[in-house]
């Protein structure tokens, strides 16, 4: 199994040098031979057989000979490890690539392709606010104690979401708030405010049907909210009435909140106080008065979190 071996290293090796692609031409030739049940003719196996224990016998000659004697077993062992490693740096990358650590989905530890953590672009993670084309940095202003609410009253930590139902960034987020709310629900507050964009189709009309469940059956308000993000690829009038009927509202109360518009006030009003923090994008976020921007991780949140509870 040593062919299989040189053939990997030798395979990427020949990519820089001529010297080294006639090897791995040689190895390739091996490994297939071996594959199909017949012999090796190119004697690559042999050679670098000879090779390597002849170098290990000049500086110990019991080494040398054990490792001479052993050497089919120890190219399997080898093989496997090096198999091994190309399947979980294989992942690593994907998981990179998907969730920005390559150790998986909110995962906060140590990543070798992101030591500093500064990866992401923020301005890729963001749904662009059309009102505000110039960016401030976010500052939250105005009363966060008359939107809907996860948690007590009295957390010492409040996360504050400015958020739109459409903006495809705002439901990637989703499992990731998930997460953080399981893992500190006896310790934040978590609000939100609606910040729907209006170049994004059915925000608002979304906005409007969660502030009517809010406004009159607010038990149902957050069963209702995740599910629209759960839809927000169908979003349409059928589908806002769909979810209300799913979730156990009461539909006549439901339509006629929606036909009077009795909900508009409120939305505006939360879209206005965005604007007056400086909201250019969603999502965004404030743990107590600090402001996270875009799709952040859990390890983002983490750090904000446990620094105010700490304090």
């Amino acid at each position: 199994m040593i062919c299989v071996i040189a053939l990997i290293v030798f395979g990427v090796l020949g990519i820089f040098s001529a010297t080294h692609r006639i090897i791995a031409k040689e190895a390739f030739d091996c490994v297939f031979r071996r594959i199909t049940l017949r012999k090796c003719e190119t004697g690559l196996d042999k050679r670098l057989k000879a090779q390597i224990s002849g170098k290990l016998m000049k500086k110990s000659p019991k080494t040398g000979k054990w490792i001479y004697k052993h050497f089919e077993f120890i190219s399997w062992v080898f093989l496997i490890l090096l198999l091994v490693s190309i399947f979980f740096s294989a992942r690593s990358v994907y998981f990179f690539a998907v969730y920005g650590n390559c150790n998986g989905p909110n995962n906060d530890q140590f990543c070798i392709f992101d030591p500093l953590n500064t990866f992401v672009d923020k301005d890729y993670s963001v749904c662009a606010a059309p009102d505000m084309l110039d960016k401030k940095d976010p500052v939250l202003t105005g009363n966060v104690n008359i939107h809907p609410y996860i948690g007590s009253e009295n957390s010492t930590v409040t996360v504050v979401e400015f958020g739109c139902f459409a903006c495809p960034n705002t439901k990637t987020v989703v499992p990731i708030l998930n997460e953080v709310l399981e893992t500190y629900k006896n310790d934040i507050r978590f609000v939100f405010i609606d910040f729907p964009l209006s170049h994004h189709e059915f925000a608002y009309e979304a906005a409007l049907a969660a502030e009517c469940v809010f406004m009159n059956e607010p038990e149902f308000y957050w069963d209702y909210h995740w599910k629209i993000f759960d839809n927000q690829e169908v979003l349409s009038d059928n589908t806002l009435l769909s979810i209300a009927e799913e979730v156990g509202l009461n539909i006549d109360l439901f339509n006629s909140c929606l036909e009077n518009n009795q909900s508009k006030l409120a939305v505006d009003t939360d879209y206005q106080q965005g604007l007056d923090s400086n909201i250019y994008g969603t999502p965004t976020f404030f743990v107590n008065d600090k402001p996270l921007v875009g799709s952040v991780s859990f390890k983002e949140f983490k750090k904000l979190v446990e620094s105010e509870l700490n304090k």
